[in-house]
């Protein structure tokens, strides 16, 4: 890509950064949770229009999405917005870093595209509710990606920026268990404990970690336990949630858990009711999209690790990465390691070693973006390119 390009792509996000990092601010400060964030888009909306771009809000009857757009035709290239805040924590995941960055890169985009006279589309879309809610999945779901080519979002981290690999396919369940009740002291031979039955099924997956393979992640809690320690629980309700690499392997993981549910229900004479919810897809990643954004972050000065490493965490950007070519660049805002969804990293996400990451990133994702309008050949290579998935007996786990 031309150097005046580059040139226009870096200028236009340095003159908007001030704005950038206000609005940044002002989203980590007033948090909203999943498909509550009204506020939060009418910011957003209301600084867009101040930078002479007309978004909307309710994109595809979701209320708390949005969608701008530049240009027309394809390729159509769509850049992800994040900003929904984590129950209690507020924003310790750095979605309003996500947000802002990817309305820089759009900006950018669109002055580039402007300028030199770049055909394509350029599409910005707020995506509601990744804590869980799966806002990406509802769009892709009524059509929202029906006419994009391929997409890119940021998130933040903590070490070393990287291009991000594969990601955790999800799966939850809620199991239930219901008994007889009776007193504990005086007549415990008349019940049928249910709080045994959610002890034996937490041993028993205890148990059976060391068959699983180490990418496998399996985590839970007894919501209901019980009310008195002299009457034996008639009913348990216990949520559980399972995760892997590899979204093939997740059925046989769901077997073996609902096994293990099923028997604990058995030896204490339990009835167990299992009710489950499909999670989040299994993230792949675009070798082609994402050196072009390694090049473009390298360029500005950000070291990178090499590769596309794996993360044990899961996002609705997985579903998205399965249906079209993405590449998804994780920003590090702290050189050692800090958990996410942690009070320290709400905390660091509203200082301002977020700027740099806002900058760099809402650069490297425009310029990832131009060089696949400007080149569309960039792009088939992409979409051709085969799953980075191997032969899981050759992969070491």
């Amino acid at each position: 890509m031309e150097e005046q390009i580059i040139a226009t792509i870096n200028q236009t996000v340095d003159q908007k950064k001030a704005g950038l990092f206000a609005l940044s601010q002002d989203i980590h400060d007033h948090p909203e949770l999943g498909y509550h964030e009204f506020q939060t888009v009418q910011k957003i909306l209301t600084y867009l229009q101040e930078q002479g771009v007309q978004g909307q809000d309710n994109f595809f009857d979701i209320p708390t999405s949005f969608h701008a757009t530049y240009g027309e035709g394809h390729p159509n290239f769509a850049i992800l917005a994040e900003y929904d805040a984590l129950p209690k924590i507020g924003h310790g995941c750095g979605h309003n870093v996500i947000a802002t960055a990817a309305i820089g890169a759009f900006l950018a985009c669109q002055a580039a595209m402007q300028k030199y006279h770049i055909a394509g589309q350029v599409t910005l879309m707020g995506t509601p509710a990744e804590e869980g809610g799966g806002g990406k999945i509802k769009l892709l779901d009524r059509g929202a990606f029906q006419d994009i080519d391929a997409a890119t979002m940021v998130h933040p981290t903590s070490g070393t920026t990287r291009i991000a690999g594969r990601c955790t396919a999800t799966h939850d369940m809620t199991i239930e268990y219901h008994g007889q009740g009776a007193h504990a002291a005086s007549q415990p031979f008349k019940g049928k404990n249910a709080l045994d039955a959610a002890t034996l099924f937490f041993t028993a997956v205890g148990l059976l970690r060391q068959q699983l393979t180490s990418d496998v992640r399996l985590s839970g809690i007894l919501v209901d336990g019980g009310n008195v320690t002299n009457v034996i629980p008639d009913y348990t309700k216990i949520k559980y949630s399972l995760r892997c690499l590899e979204e093939s392997e997740l059925p046989g993981l769901i077997t073996k858990i609902k096994n293990c549910a099923q028997a604990a229900a058995l030896a204490t004479g339990c009835e167990v009711q299992i009710t489950e919810k499909s999670g989040y897809g299994a993230r792949t990643y675009n070798q082609t999209l994402g050196n072009i954004c390694r090049t473009a972050l390298e360029d500005l000065g950000e070291p990178v690790l090499a590769g596309f490493p794996d993360d044990f965490g899961s996002t609705d950007f997985g579903n998205i990465s399965q249906v079209m070519p993405t590449t998804n660049p994780y920003f590090s805002l702290h050189k050692t390691r800090l958990s996410l969804h942690t009070a320290e990293y709400e905390k660091l996400a509203g200082t301002e070693v977020t700027h740099k990451a806002i900058t760099r990133a809402a650069k490297a994702m425009a310029r990832t973006v131009i060089e696949c309008l400007v080149n569309p050949e960039i792009l088939k290579q992409a979409q051709a390119e085969k799953s980075a998935a191997a032969n899981l007996d050759e992969r070491p786990r």
